[in-house]
């Protein structure tokens, strides 16, 4: 049975996309999708990932979501976007930082 899934993931986006400076092109988002397991969650991203030519480098963190549980804002929006999408790859901010 699928079940939401909260996702860390660090990523790594093509240069010039996302209106980010030049070599800021790796960074971190919170991710909420339905998957029936962490690595079909992961791998799930990963394939929405590949569709904009941007990679899934890790994950800080993976775990199922409790149906009333978001520890932020971002997080709550994010998870009641999804709710009622099973389909849903609903992406958070890109926090970007400077690869070396």
């Amino acid at each position: 049975m699928e079940k939401m899934w909260r996702i860390r993931a660090e990523i790594e986006v093509e240069p010039g996309d996302l209106d980010l400076d030049p070599g800021y092109t790796k960074g971190f988002m919170n991710v909420v999708t339905w998957a029936t397991s962490d690595e079909s969650a992961k791998a799930k991203l990963a394939a929405y990932l590949s569709t904009f030519n941007w990679k899934l480098l890790g994950v800080a963190y993976s775990g199922s979501i409790d149906s009333e549980y978001a520890s932020d804002s971002e997080l709550t929006e994010l998870t009641d976007r999804a709710r009622e999408n099973p389909n849903a790859i609903v992406l958070g901010t890109f926090h970007s930082y400077l690869a070396t």
